[in-house]
């Protein structure tokens, strides 16, 4: 099975993992739905991933311009459309696993990939705070017995190793 899967200029591996699958695919997703990129599942975990490369080299200067700030209004406002709208991935992944027969009888985790460097680790902290408040994370309750609990961690390229995960960028050719 090909642990590999690429996203604009970057590739992921997932050497460890026992199945990986891109899970943002227009020919499977309902209409209306959002999906995260990839969904990747270990002998404990079951991984909803998404990737935002703010730093593709093919983006202009206004389109980089544009997601530092479209990420800074998600840090200062109480509710932005960045936050919701990643609230609404995982929460619509969950949904449509579920319909196709997930037991989630692993910890879920779902993993913000935020591939920005003038982002500073103050801002990342706290657009993580603010995304938190979107992220379905109390299902582990009698209302929700199909559920477990949902984790969530906004990281970058490094920090995505500590989950068995390697980030490259992507070769050229």
């Amino acid at each position: 099975m090909n642990k590999q899967l690429h996203e604009g200029n970057l590739m992921f591996e997932f050497p460890s993992f026992l199945s990986v699958e891109r899970f943002d695919n227009k020919e499977s997703n309902p209409f209306g739905m959002k999906s995260v990129d990839f969904v990747a599942e270990d002998a404990d975990c079951l991984y909803f991933i998404e990737i935002k490369d703010y730093q593709h080299p093919k983006a202009t200067p206004n389109r980089r311009k544009a997601d530092y700030e479209t990420l800074i209004a998600a840090v200062k406002n109480k509710k932005s459309i960045f936050t919701v709208e990643m609230g609404a991935k995982i929460k619509d992944s969950l949904l449509r696993k579920y319909s196709l027969g997930e037991q989630f009888s692993k910890r879920i985790v779902f993993l913000l990939f935020i591939n920005f460097d003038v982002f500073s680790e103050i801002e990342r902290g706290r657009l993580m705070a603010k995304i938190s408040g979107h992220i379905p994370t109390g299902l582990n309750e009698p209302r929700f017995p199909a559920f477990t609990s949902v984790s969530f961690d906004l990281v970058n390229a490094g920090q995505l190793k500590n989950y068995g995960i390697i980030c490259t960028e992507k070769a050229e050719g």
